[in-house]
This record gives C-alpha cells, structure tokens and sequence, in this order.
C-alpha cells in the first residue's frame, strides 16, 4: 500500500473468478501424475521477491466464500489485514478457505466479528456482488489476476513496483 501513501490514491479491489468451473468443494489434484509440490520457477521466484511463501496445493478450493469473506471484510475496513491472512492460510499453511469455519476463524484472527461473518457467509449475502464484479470483469476482457486499471490503462498480471509508480505518473501528466 505504499503506493496509496506516495500518490495519495484509494485502491479500490473487486472479486474475480479465476477458475469459475471449479465446483463447490473444489478439486482434488493430489492424485494427479503431473501435480507437484513445487511451485514452477517464475510464480515461485515472484512470490519470494515479494516476501511470501507459497506452496502448490494439492487441493483447489472453490473460492466464492473466501471471496465472498472479502466483500465482508472490504466492508467492515478489514479488506487489507484479511486478504493477507487469508493468502498466508491458503498457500503457506495449506487450509481450506472454502471452509466457512476457516474462513470465520481468519476474520476473527483480524478483528471482523466472526458470528455476523459466518451468519453471512452461510446466507450468501455477498454472492450476488461477487457476480456481478466477475461479469463487469469479463465485459472488459479480463481474463486473469491481478488486474489493475489506472485511469484509460488497464493490465493484468503482477508488476514491478517501479512499473506502478511510472503507469501513476504518466495518467497524473495527462491529466494536468
């Protein structure tokens, strides 16, 4: 979040479905010849660049909950502590994060009032609002994460810093 602070910018984040055609309790891939317990190289190197641990899964969870935790958390001004919690239980300690008690436990870990957390995310307040960010997504062409517009640019894919700071400057120019 340096960036909010340098730029003085307000990040606004939606959910997007990187693979809708995973079902309710996911995918089991532990069986499969080619799964590895290593990442490939690029995802791997980017990840500890950034200071993060992340392990292959053996199991691919459908994420509309954890998704749908987000909003939540979005809504309640924990968005930021809980996406990061929720990355470090899913990839570095390998937890369900479709898991409504998991996901319950995380939320309370960060401050968010896990009884109105697991009350909506048993009801599905949120599924309609992940929806339809996904289909606002797709209408634009976005097919992948992170996607990130500022101003008429819009790029998928993690970027260097310095790519950030150079993409703000030059809508800050055009804009003057």
């Amino acid at each position: 979040m340096q960036l909010n602070n340098e730029y003085n910018i307000k990040l606004e984040t939606k959910a997007f479905l990187l693979r809708p055609d995973i079902p309710k309790g996911g995918i089991d891939r532990s069986s499969n010849k080619e799964f590895s317990k290593e990442m490939t190289d690029p995802i791997r190197t980017e990840a500890e660049s950034a200071g993060l641990t992340m392990f292959r899964q053996s199991h691919t969870p459908y994420t509309v909950p954890a998704l749908e935790a987000t909003e939540f958390a979005k809504n309640s001004g924990l968005e930021l502590p809980f996406h990061k919690a929720i990355y470090e239980h899913y990839w570095a300690k390998s937890e369900n994060i479709e898991n409504v008690e998991v996901l319950t436990q995380i939320g309370k870990d960060v401050g968010l009032d896990s009884s109105l957390l697991s009350k909506t995310l048993i009801d599905g307040t949120y599924s309609q609002t992940i929806l339809e960010q996904y289909n606002e997504a797709r209408s634009y062409g976005i097919s992948g994460i992170p996607a990130i517009a500022i101003g008429k640019y819009l790029f998928t894919g993690a970027r260097p810093y310095e790519f950030f700071q150079m993409v703000i400057e030059k809508v800050l120019e055009e804009n003057e």
